[in-house]
């Protein structure tokens, strides 16, 4: 009686149902490596373009600073021609009565200090009449130095020395009514009357 040998699956048939039935092993290492669709929603990659741009931004920024600074340091130095130019000029005639004016002008003041400052208290004026004399002084040398810087004020095309001398004249003839209205010493006073003098004197000259 012939036995008949138990069927056994060959190779080819073991290699068919491996293909048919996937590892579990593999399949974890598809999904690891498959990119996750979260995760790229999340971390975004860098603009390459708009860093570069903000640093340049930077960069321009302060260039531009720094040459606005160069240009006011040179301006501050080196003013324009135009400036120096853009001063006004006066025609010889202009000058010519800006100094006649002025000078008839000094001539006035001049005259008005000297005869109020001389004035004298009658025999029966008493302390009102000497308060009177003393306040038409005060008031003839504050009223004409101001009168003098008025003047010079209004007549630009003064030659720069009789405007400087005339000016000078003025602020003492303020300060010396300044000086009596406060009551300031004598030594002071005379030093300003002195100072006044000279200043006449000038003023004369270049009056001539």
């Amino acid at each position: 009686m012939s036995e008949t040998p138990p069927t056994e699956p060959t190779f080819a048939a073991d290699e068919t149902e491996s293909a048919a039935v996937p590892s579990p092993q593999s399949d974890a290492a598809a999904e690891a490596a498959e990119p996750s669709p979260a995760g790229h929603a999340h971390v975004a990659p860098p603009a390459p373009g708009a860093s570069k741009l903000s640093r340049w931004t930077t960069v321009a920024a302060l260039a531009l600073a720094v040459i606005a600074t160069t240009v006011a340091v040179l301006g501050w130095f080196y003013p324009h021609k135009d400036a120096a130019s853009s001063a006004p000029t006066y025609t010889d005639q202009q000058t010519k009565d800006a100094k006649k004016h002025i000078c008839e002008t000094f001539k006035l003041v001049d005259h008005e200090v000297v005869r109020n400052s001389r004035l004298k208290n009658p025999p029966n004026g008493g302390p009102i009449g000497a308060l009177s004399i003393a306040t038409a002084a005060r008031l003839a040398f504050y009223g004409g130095g101001a009168f003098l810087r008025d003047r010079v004020a209004q007549e630009p095309a003064t030659p720069p020395d009789l405007a400087k001398s005339v000016n000078a004249m003025g602020s003492t003839l303020e300060e010396l009514a300044i000086g009596y209205l406060a009551g300031a010493p004598e030594f002071a006073q005379d030093s300003l009357r002195q100072a006044l003098d000279d200043k006449i004197k000038a003023t004369v000259d270049l009056c001539k």
